[in-house]
């Protein structure tokens, strides 16, 4: 690839949301591509893309921090740009004031102005991607500039989450969950969180990957601490470097492999211009992916041949802050509906499940185990 085309990835260490740490390592990644003004004109709509998975403290690591949102709403509106906020968070159904609040965005609102903007409440528009049509948050489609705002995470069914399944939140409520039950295993899922991705492509993705999670997320697993805040016009190449530095090799992971064989980015890291520092330079030694990593490469035929032996199962318990009727959340996020309240606790249908792991991915208190059959553990 010829140097003058290579995608530009910028990284910059930041070892704590200190502001002032915060503002530097944004202004860091954002020089190398011209700056916010490179994206932004004055008077233009701009729409701040955070992952607010669930209403939970940002120093556990499930959401964007808002100190990254507070900066580069700044930097919006020193283009002359008007930002806001918005997302499609999993525990809106219980009142996305909660969400807001618990999040840090509500404190954001109030010492910024900054709106902040619902997906459930805002409407939606119907778009056609190569797939299917999809329902796409009204505040998205009619944003002039999206700035993706994402986290970086591991995930149980597509080993990562960073810049562009941070966009199939742009699909408000559980219809996104409901793409599972069509979509169940991880290739299949990754296509539709590409095609999503192709029909929102925002200008710049930023990624705070200060404090990230290991092991079973999007929800379950455990902070790590990992110093970076990474940007970069092109997904495929910000993905893939987020996956180097966390030791995935090249073209594991689907949803990168996806959408680098669609053309909507550069996966392979030679061909990647990294600036800033060093992604091998930080600590990352034993980083735990997920405990479903190497079952999810099994392919889809052999699956079904095994599939007496081979199941990953959720399971919910009050022993592990399961809080029954109280929440349900797991219940009314299941696309087969495969989930219903024994004795004040969530229990799950094993033969309408379809191992979407939706219920995983919202709980808000960590009460959902994956269990893996002994065969998918030798997988695993």
């Amino acid at each position: 690839m010829d140097s003058t085309n290579r995608p530009r990835v910028a990284i910059a260490r930041c070892g704590s949301y200190d502001p002032t740490e915060v503002t530097r390592a944004i202004r860091e990644v954002l020089e190398p591509f011209g700056g916010m003004g490179s994206f932004v004109r004055p008077g233009q709509k701009v729409l701040l893309k955070p992952n607010l998975l669930s209403a939970k403290d940002p120093e556990r690591a499930i959401t964007t921090h808002p100190a990254l949102l507070e900066v580069l709403a700044d930097h919006v509106r020193a283009a002359g740009g008007e930002p806001t906020i918005g997302d499609s968070p999993g525990g809106a159904i219980r009142g996305v004031e909660r969400v807001w609040q618990n999040t840090g965005m509500q404190d954001l609102h109030e010492r910024t102005g900054v709106p902040l903007v619902s997906f459930e409440a805002s409407g939606a528009v119907e778009m056609r991607g190569e797939l299917r049509s999809y329902m796409i948050a009204r505040p998205v489609v009619e944003a002039d500039v999206v700035v993706n705002v994402a986290k970086l995470k591991t995930h149980v069914l597509t080993l990562m989450t960073g810049a562009i399944k941070n966009m199939y939140g742009s699909i408000p409520g559980f219809a996104k969950g409901r793409l599972h039950s069509d979509a169940p295993r991880p290739k299949a899922f990754s296509r539709h969180v590409v095609d999503v991705f192709s029909l929102v492509r925002p200008a710049i993705n930023v990624v705070d990957a200060v404090l990230a999670m290991e092991g079973n997320g999007p929800s379950g697993g455990k902070p790590r601490h990992v110093g970076a805040i990474l940007a970069g016009t092109d997904p495929v190449a910000v993905d893939s470097v987020l996956e180097g530095m966390l030791g995935i090799r090249e073209g594991r992971a689907p949803v990168t492999k996806v959408a680098a064989a669609k053309g909507l980015g550069t996966a392979r890291r030679a061909d990647i211009e990294i600036v800033g520092a060093d992604p091998g330079s930080f600590d990352l030694d034993g980083f735990e992916l997920p405990g479903t990593v190497l079952l999810n490469l099994v392919p889809a035929p052999l699956v079904r041949a095994l599939r007496p032996w081979i199941w990953i199962y959720p399971e919910m318990s009050a022993e592990w802050g399961c809080r029954g009727t109280d929440c349900a959340l797991c219940v009314r996020s299941c696309p087969v509906t495969a989930i219903e309240m024994k004795d004040g606790i969530p229990l799950v249908d094993r033969r309408a499940c379809v191992e979407c792991l939706c219920c995983h991915e919202v709980c808000p208190e960590h009460a959902v185990r994956v269990r893996l059959s002994w065969l998918a553990r030798r997988f695993a």
